[in-house]
């Protein structure tokens, strides 16, 4: 599928603005700033980072780092740059609550890409909070709900400007929430777990057939559209999102997606007493998504950080979600502040929202850290980025300043 051409999506006077932030990165612009956190090495004190076309093409100490004669200079004097935050699990990109169809248990030739609508309000919060991508996936009404789309947080734009990916990842739910209790198959877990174990298996040997076929290994597959999005899955073109909460549900869902099939997935929630499955799940090095629950009270009244839990145990696999707009979409900080407060160490919650779930979703060659090479994308804070206190004071994204605070109330 090919995205639709800007041509077709932007105003004239939204393509006039677009002129404007093209020639105004046809030069360098260098960064300064006290503090500059990269997320995948240490902390640079008097740094500056050069963003040109887009992209991040010099990042250092001022004194080493060659900055080109012709950039123009924007010095945020003792204010600190870190990257662009990323949200996994995230419901906010469309106009409402269309996200969940509900009539078929299984939809894997649904995407919410359908759905994106660039004018909505919460996009350009999501922005403010510092998060500059999102993975806006369907909702867990469903065992197989539709695939998710990576996006850009480009709000009152075109929809070309947004789009990473149309299909980001498959999103499944296992327990709770999606159990049917119209009376049909899927009303217990054991349902919803053959359902699904069908479903998989057919799009497994269709995309096994396809594979034959193109290495010349056996005849052409007739095309069967319900499957075709299936079949990236399996192809590990693209992940699974599985939205699974309680220890049971996340060993089952770690055995049917990491044991029955090969395929490239993340453990999302892990919520209520899932921290009990967290030792086998750190052996089987399972990507997890925590949230948006951080904490679980105990049965004493003992609290349990969900992510110190996790990381305790060994899983070192690990970020943050909000589940939009569960958790306000612009409060992904907020997250990770409140996983550092009950036990996560700072290190690994700042890469919980930047570099970890870049590298969960396959985008960690653009986004997640401030490389050299890397999408310009990073925000401007008074200090510490995870403190819930300082929000971002301007927010770049491709190195166009897409956010001033203030600018949303």
């Amino acid at each position: 599928m090919r995205t639709p051409s800007t041509s077709n999506l932007l105003p004239l006077t939204a393509l006039a603005i677009a002129g404007v932030a093209a020639r105004a990165q046809s030069q360098p612009v260098a960064h300064l700033a006290a503090r500059i956190l990269p997320a995948d090495r240490a902390p640079i004190t008097g740094g500056v980072l050069v963003a040109h076309r887009g992209k991040i093409v010099a990042i250092g100490p001022r004194d080493t780092t060659h900055v080109p004669q012709e950039a123009t200079t924007v010095d945020h004097g003792s204010h600190w740059l870190c990257p662009g935050f990323v949200d996994l699990h995230h419901h906010v990109g469309g106009g409402g609550g269309d996200i969940n169809d509900m009539t078929q248990p299984l939809n894997a030739e649904l995407r919410t890409f359908d759905l994106v609508k660039p004018s909505a309000d919460l996009i350009r919060r999501t922005a403010a909070g510092g998060v500059t991508t999102t993975l806006f996936i369907p909702g867990s009404g469903t065992f197989l709900s539709g695939f998710g789309t990576l996006l850009k947080m480009r709000g009152g734009g075109s929809l070309a400007a947004m789009i990473i990916k149309e299909l980001g990842a498959m999103k499944v739910a296992q327990g709770f929430n999606p159990e049917r209790y119209s009376g049909d198959l899927g009303q217990t877990r054991m349902g919803s777990s053959a359902l699904l174990i069908e479903q998989l298996d057919r799009g497994r040997d269709y995309a096994r057939a396809w594979r034959d076929y193109e290495a010349g290994n056996g005849p052409r597959p007739k095309l069967d559209p319900a499957l075709e999005q299936l079949r990236l899955v399996f192809d590990k073109k693209v992940p699974v999102l599985i939205h699974t909460a309680g220890v049971r549900d996340c060993l089952a869902t770690s055995r049917m997606f990491q044991q029955r099939y090969d395929v490239r997935m993340i453990l999302s929630h892990g919520s209520f007493d899932g921290w009990l499955a967290a030792e086998p799940l750190a052996r089987r090095r399972t990507p997890i998504n925590l949230g948006p629950r951080m904490y679980q009270m105990g049965r004493y009244g003992q609290m349990h950080g969900m992510c110190k839990e996790f990381w305790d145990a060994g899983c070192r696999d690990l970020s943050i979600n909000t589940d939009a707009p569960v958790i306000a979409a612009e409060e992904l900080q907020l997250q990770a502040a409140m996983a550092v407060r009950l036990g996560l160490p700072y290190d690994a919650a700042l890469k919980a929202i930047t570099i970890v779930p870049a590298r969960q979703i396959g985008l960690d060659d653009r986004i997640g850290s401030l490389t050299v090479g890397k999408d310009a994308d990073f925000l401007v804070t008074r200090g510490d980025p995870l403190d819930p206190r300082v929000p971002p004071l301007k927010v770049y994204i491709e190195g166009e300043l897409i956010h001033s605070h203030g600018d949303v109330r």
